[in-house]
């Protein structure tokens, strides 16, 4: 749902539908172009005539930007799994919006006044049906997709926008999923901090897992929270879509050319941290003076590389 072809190009071909209509009539009509640009580009003519490509048209073009956002949501480096819950769930929601106003999306379609030429077009109630079939798709493909194990169902517990609903009602049924998903944490334990943080505001401001464990490490609360910064660390430290696994090895491509095939594991690992994290390397003071200093001042070596 998120590979293949790029989402933009229901919503540019919705939007400059009229100008591409016009640049094929062009080709078809003025004569100076070669026969098979001409068939080529009626065919395209007839095609934004049809009613029936114009209504999937419109449906695409007000479903693919969603799609554009999760796809963005997911392809970030701090994504944690309670960002992830949010993230889909938005985008159930925003596709189920669409499925309940799919009426008045034929009705505007209906109205567009779409000239069909050579053969009949589908009905509106068709329309209707197959659009909702496409949402019904997307919505249990998200769902497979996307699916959560017992050991991630405990970023529910992290949840900000839950945190007040939690201090009525404990997510006991949570609760116990997480502690058979990982038996090293003290149940009794965890569920004492975690009502403790569901009744202070100031934990309610963080926005997912890696934003209140910063908040723990900065207050020095660790031993305060422990079972709850055990928890945050597992959460933080699981990877959470292919993205990562995707760049590790868009950079071993880079890393591990023809010419450099012959290297040891540590100095592979090494290189490609560094170019992971590139950013976080030139965001560092005198790295590479300090680099240097260290690898000169290993062993003695025939060059002076330090001068004093």
């Amino acid at each position: 749902m998120l590979g293949g072809i790029s989402t933009a190009v229901p919503s540019i071909v919705f939007e400059h539908r009229e100008d591409l209509m016009r640049c094929f009539q062009t080709i078809r009509d003025s004569g100076d172009f070669d026969p098979v640009a001409v068939r080529e580009a009626g065919a395209f003519a007839m095609l934004l005539e049809n009613q029936d490509f114009n209504f999937f048209l419109r449906l695409f073009h007000n479903i693919m930007p969603h799609v554009d956002i999760l796809y963005a949501k997911l392809q970030k480096k701090d994504i944690d799994s309670v960002h992830i819950r949010g993230s889909i769930q938005q985008f159930q929601q925003d596709i189920q919006k669409i499925r309940h106003s799919l009426l008045s999306l034929v009705d505007q379609c209906s109205e567009g006044g779409f000239q069909q030429k050579r053969r009949r077009s589908l009905s509106p109630e068709v329309h209707e049906q197959i659009a909702a079939e496409v949402c019904d798709t997307i919505l249990t493909h998200t769902l497979e997709r996307f699916s959560f194990t017992d050991h991630l169902v405990s970023a529910t517990f992290l949840q900000a926008d839950r945190f007040e609903q939690y201090t009525v009602a404990f997510p006991e049924d949570a609760l116990s999923r997480t502690l058979k998903a990982y038996p090293v944490l003290d149940g009794s334990k965890l569920k004492t901090e975690l009502s403790l943080i569901y009744s202070k505001d100031e934990f309610r401001a963080c926005c997912g897992a890696l934003d209140l464990l910063q908040l723990f490490m900065e207050n020095n609360l660790e031993e305060v929270f422990s079972e709850t910064v055990t928890l945050l660390k597992i959460l933080v430290t699981t990877p959470m879509t292919t993205a990562e696994a995707e760049r590790c090895f868009s950079t071993l491509k880079r890393i591990k050319t023809f010419l450099r095939n012959s290297m040891t594991q540590e100095r592979l690992n090494a290189l490609a941290m560094l170019s992971i994290e590139k950013r976080l390397v030139t965001e560092m003071t005198d790295f590479n003076q300090k680099v240097i200093e260290k690898f000169a001042s290993q062993k003695e070596r025939r060059a002076k590389f330090i001068f004093k």
